[in-house]
């Protein structure tokens, strides 16, 4: 009788699970923040910076203010809400 290969052994698929797992596990670890948004986002916290802040609260107030009123979609305020968010920590920082 023929010895078996090391591939065709179960040390070989233990292994394969190993690697397994590990690959799944520094997916997970490498797209945490993308997992974390899908389970549900936390608020976010007021940056320390004042002028930000308020530039912040001055911009959301508008865009969610358009969403109110049937101006824009769900789609468009996220947009106009990222596109408010770059444009007040360019222009003060954060």
């Amino acid at each position: 009788m023929a010895a078996a290969s090391f591939a065709d052994s179960w040390r070989a698929r233990a292994v394969a699970g190993l690697v397994l797992v590990g690959a799944l596990a520094a997916l997970a670890y490498l797209h945490r923040d993308d997992i974390a948004g899908l389970l549900g986002e936390e608020p976010v916290a007021a940056p320390a910076n004042g002028p930000l802040a308020a530039c912040l609260a001055e911009r959301y107030g508008a865009v969610d203010k358009m969403r109110e009123e049937g101006i824009i979609d769900e789609a468009k305020h996220q947009l106009f809400r990222r596109r408010a968010e770059a444009m007040c920590q360019d222009r003060f920082g954060g």
